[in-house]
């Protein structure tokens, strides 16, 4: 693609340029003043300066700009309109309520301030050692821990990263955190993609967030949003034409960044057809790599962008950044978004809604059969799964009843606990504890999403869902007493102990996979992987029955030698019983082929061959 130079603003060493793509003004400055608030009236505190124009682009250095200045562009059009704007590359706005030239207005971009003074070195992990934890900054603290406020931002983030860690996990995924209309929200509605939300705290504030997330140990990677931008305040809307509420005046009203776009059903998609908004997401993208030191970023939706123009970017972003995890949200997840598309890996949301179907009766071997591969697909890690469902199958914003979901079971957004009967429910735990393993055993890069390791959900199984507040039922934050109570503890103990399991054995990592057993009658299901001279048994009991006195047989084919069980989903520490699954019993495969084990009900057994 055309790489166009920076836009935004940023300290040259000489003065701070200030940059910005404005084709149909006739004259633009900067205009500068000092905070905390930005006053329209006449004052001895304002800097204005013109900006020369070179192309289609503007562009000023001003020695005498300091950090966290305010400033505006001051946009003169041909028809004599004067407009001022907030810079649609602004790494730090007051925000997100917006400037239409509005002599109320008190908001305005910000100078960047200085950022980290030290970066703690850390190492992008390799592909395949990808185990990631989702969760939304504003909803994950707060609620019955010592913080005890309703709203939590990036520091707050920081103080529950030995958490995620402590289970296994080897990254974070952010939802959104550029900023967005409104102080609350999930983040969907962007309202300047380059500055972060305000709610959340400063670019210091991210930027002090991930380097803590890398002294844990932990990837971090940032979801964003460039099929649409958020139908109320952004800051893109009607940039670069005269004010749109002069009938008549303006070329495109809609502005020059939407010029030719689509409709999509969260707002106006950007007109990813021009190269110049090619470059804006580009530069964006590139920004939380190198700015932000991001691991990596999750497309939403690509769907709803033009698939050549997409890749253009994407091409470029691997380019320069080879070793960065780009996840697109491609559903349904199709091999065109990696083979084509140029990412590194898709969403895979049959993964959840298959085995949800499959952990609640509806033809369970075929359906966990289907999800267990990566068919069409160059690697395993190609395809992010996600067994106990993302964000977007467990959120809710409709009073729990998105798509009709409290008369369509298979709709419905819950987590998978209160979808299987209830955290009181003890084989909605076990099949739950089961999904994980699964997800951990199985080819693909394992994600969770928060909550899920604790069977967040509500006392009330009518309403497990999350939510970044309250609504007609209830607070649907992440409540951490629940993670502390028994059942919580039970589960995080599993996630913990399966997530152990992927990370130490390389075979669960590999491009490898040969199903072993299939027994129909009993629901049973098993496979190999393989790496070199590790070689890992994963075997799934989806039925009712318990196989004791070491009596179960599974075909194992070729796979000969001992085998030691690393996990059982079934073990008392857990939620299951003593004595359920295989402790200090290392059998022999034999001459016919199997190896006779204990087998629980509804479980995940792992072994390793020796």
């Amino acid at each position: 693609m055309q790489i166009i130079d920076r836009i935004g603003v940023w300290d040259s060493g000489n003065g701070y340029i200030f940059r910005v793509w404005a084709p149909h003004a006739q004259n633009i400055s900067v205009v500068i003043q000092d905070g905390p608030y930005w006053e329209n009236a006449g004052d001895d505190t304002v800097v204005e300066k013109a900006m020369i124009r070179s192309g289609d682009y503007w562009s000023k250095t001003v020695p005498q700009a300091r950090p966290w200045q305010l400033y505006r562009y001051r946009l003169t059009f041909p028809n004599g309109n004067v407009v001022d704007r907030l810079d649609p590359a602004a790494r730090d706005i007051l925000s997100s309520e917006l400037t239409r030239n509005d002599p109320s207005s008190r908001n305005a971009s910000v100078i960047p301030g200085i950022n980290l003074a030290a970066w703690t070195p850390f190492q992008t992990p390799s592909f395949d050692a990808f185990i990631i934890y989702e969760l939304h900054v504003g909803s994950f603290a707060g609620r019955q821990d010592h913080l005890q406020k309703s709203w939590s931002t990036f520091q707050d983030v920081e103080s529950k990263l030995s958490y995620i860690k402590e289970m296994g996990f080897t990254c974070i995924e952010l939802m959104p955190v550029h900023e967005y209309a409104r102080d609350r929200s999930w983040g969907y509605n962007p309202a300047s993609f380059f500055a972060p939300e305000s709610s959340y705290g400063s670019p210091y504030n991210l930027a002090h967030l991930i380097d803590t997330a890398h002294q844990h140990g932990l990837a971090v990677i940032i979801d964003v949003v460039y099929n649409h931008a958020g139908p109320g305040d952004n800051a893109l809307h009607h940039f670069g034409c005269p004010d749109h509420e002069s009938p008549g005046l303006a070329a495109h009203p809609e502005g020059i960044y939407f010029e030719g776009d689509q409709n999509t059903s969260w707002g106006r998609g950007p007109a990813w057809w021009k190269i110049e908004v090619q470059d804006y997401f580009y530069q964006n993208a590139r920004m939380f790599i190198e700015e932000y030191r991001a691991d990596g970023l999750r497309f939403d939706v690509t769907t709803q962008i033009n698939g050549s123009n997409l890749k253009q970017v994407v091409d470029q972003l691997r380019q320069d950044f080879p070793d960065k995890y780009f996840i697109a949200e491609h559903l349904p997840a199709n091999p065109w978004i990696i083979k084509t598309g140029g990412f590194c890996a898709t969403w895979h949301a049959e993964s959840h809604h298959e085995c949800q179907r499959a952990l609640a009766g509806q033809q369970s071997m075929q359906k966990i059969k289907s999800i267990l591969g990566w068919d069409g697909y160059d690697h395993a890690w190609n395809l992010v799964k996600y067994t106990l469902g993302s964000h977007d199958d467990i959120g809710d914003l409709e009073n729990g009843n998105a798509e009709n979901g409290l008369t369509n079971w298979d709709a419905s957004h819950r987590y998978l606990i209160d979808q299987l009967g209830g955290r009181a429910n003890w084989t909605a735990r076990a099949k739950c504890r089961l999904a994980w393993a699964l997800n951990i055993a199985m080819p693909g890069t394992p994600m969770l999403f928060m909550g899920a390791e604790c069977h967040m959900a509500s006392p009330n199984v009518s309403w497990g869902y999350w939510h970044d507040g309250a609504d007609q039922n209830g607070d649907h934050r992440f409540n951490w007493d629940i993670a502390g109570d028994l059942f919580g503890i039970e589960m995080r103990r599993l996630v913990c102990a399966a997530n152990e399991v992927r990370l130490q054995n390389p075979a669960l990592r590999e491009d490898s996979l040969h199903i072993v057993h299939e027994d129909h009658a009993d629901q049973v299901l098993a496979f190999v992987r393989n790496s070199f001279s590790n070689t890992i048994l994963t075997i799934i009991n989806l039925g009712e029955q318990d196989f004791s006195n070491h009596g179960y047989g599974v075909s194992v084919d070729t796979y000969q030698g001992q085998w030691t069980q690393v996990l059982c989903t079934q073990d008392s520490a857990f939620g299951g019983w003593d004595g359920a699954g295989n402790a200090f019993y290392e059998p022999w495969t034999r001459p016919n082929g199997q190896v006779y084990l204990n087998l629980p009900k509804w479980s995940v057994s792992i072994f390793q061959r020796k």
